[in-house]
């Protein structure tokens, strides 16, 4: 059988892969130095001596008596208590996320199925708050914010990261709700849906 016209010739394709190994190669050696880095002590990875004492471990060694310690990780983990933080952050994306996506999915499918030109003037809208920076729509809660004392806490956060992200999610779910056929919904109702 004949070769396909449309192959790439092979020393395009060796080239075009070892540009992209080499790039990701780039990418990559700062995240895992990081990550070496984490598992020597900082006299180590911050030694002026010699730049080998981070990748070896020579007082990492002489301080723990291993070449990789953990050290770092329970500091930050257990003594700064900086599970507490992560914790906190999983809450708030999580609600976040539900949030913005029921009121986002209720919003793009009324808007995406509705005939009125509002749907319009509302999307609108929503981009315009989207094109807004974000600290000048954070800026208007601050002082209600503080005067009710509500600042500093998970549900506030939540509340904000909603606010900012709604049009998006709207902007999103609409556009996907137009490309689902309407005899898509016409077929769901005849068989019960409502």
């Amino acid at each position: 059988m004949a070769g396909s016209p449309h192959r790439r010739p092979i020393g395009l394709v060796v080239i075009s892969t070892g540009f992209i190994l080499l790039w990701l190669l780039v990418a990559a050696v700062p995240f895992l130095w990081t990550l070496w880095g984490s598992f020597k002590v900082q006299a180590d990875f911050f030694s002026k001596a010699d730049w080998r004492h981070a990748i070896y471990g020579v007082r990492t060694l002489a301080e723990t008596g291993s070449r990789f310690t953990g050290g770092g990780y329970e500091g930050a983990w257990i003594e700064q208590s900086f599970w507490r933080n992560a914790l906190n952050t999983g809450i708030v994306v999580f609600f976040t996320v539900i949030i913005s996506l029921t009121v986002g999915t209720l919003g793009g499918y009324a808007l995406a199925r509705s005939g009125y030109r509002y749907a319009f003037w509302i999307l609108m809208a929503a981009l315009v708050f989207r094109a807004m920076p974000h600290i000048t729509l954070v800026s208007g809660y601050l002082l209600p914010f503080f005067e009710w004392n509500l600042w500093g806490h998970l549900g506030t956060t939540i509340i904000v990261l909603v606010a900012i992200n709604q049009p998006f999610t709207l902007w999103m779910l609409h556009s996907f709700f137009l490309n689902i056929p309407k005899d898509m919904d016409e077929s769901a109702m005849v068989d019960g849906c409502t």
